[in-house]
């Protein structure tokens, strides 16, 4: 196996549970992200990798930050939610913050290939658990709509998703994976 094969093999990857394609768990495509699965042997050799996650895991266009704050800021992460967060960073162990080039998450962890520490979003934060897998704490700006699509609040538009992957919609309205 290549360098670059094992970073995808070592990736935490998940699903929707329509089995769409694998995502890494900050993927911006992900609409509502409290039903994902984690990927299986069986989806891993079935299911294609999203494009912008493969570049995520192999570190194209991710940006790096010296601190939390000063990717809070970049990302203009709502200033009620930053207290929350250092909060729930404190005692997280990590030694890198970087955002994918969608700018979607910070995400937080080691040098070394280990999995993410923790990806903050706008409206959430996904911690690693030592067993595996995510806990979740919902910041003061987190807003689940009556359908279940996740709102991070009154100023960003509500996630269209394809009725037959379960994958955000672009602009368009047509999906990129089912087109």
């Amino acid at each position: 196996m290549d360098e670059q094969d094992e970073l995808v093999a070592r990736a935490e990857l998940v699903r929707t549970k329509g089995r769409g394609k694998l995502h890494i768990r900050g993927c911006s495509h992900l609409a509502d992200t409290s039903d994902l699965v984690d990927a299986d042997d069986r989806d891993r050799a079935e299911l294609a990798l999203c494009n912008e996650c493969d570049k995520e895991i192999h570190g194209i266009g991710r940006v790096e930050y010296p601190s939390l704050d000063a990717a809070f800021e970049a990302l203009q992460f709502p200033v009620e939610n930053r207290p929350l967060m250092r909060d729930i960073a404190g005692p997280v162990d990590f030694t890198k913050v970087w955002a994918p080039q969608s700018q979607s998450y910070v995400g937080v962890g080691h040098l070394d290939g280990r999995p993410s520490a923790a990806y903050f979003n706008r409206g959430f934060v996904d911690v690693r658990l030592d067993e595996g897998g995510y806990q979740r704490y919902e910041m003061p700006t987190f807003a689940r709509s009556a359908g279940g699509a996740v709102r991070g609040g009154a100023a960003e538009r509500l996630a269209v998703v394809c009725p037959t992957c379960f994958m955000q919609l672009p602009g368009n309205g047509v999906c990129d994976d089912c087109a």
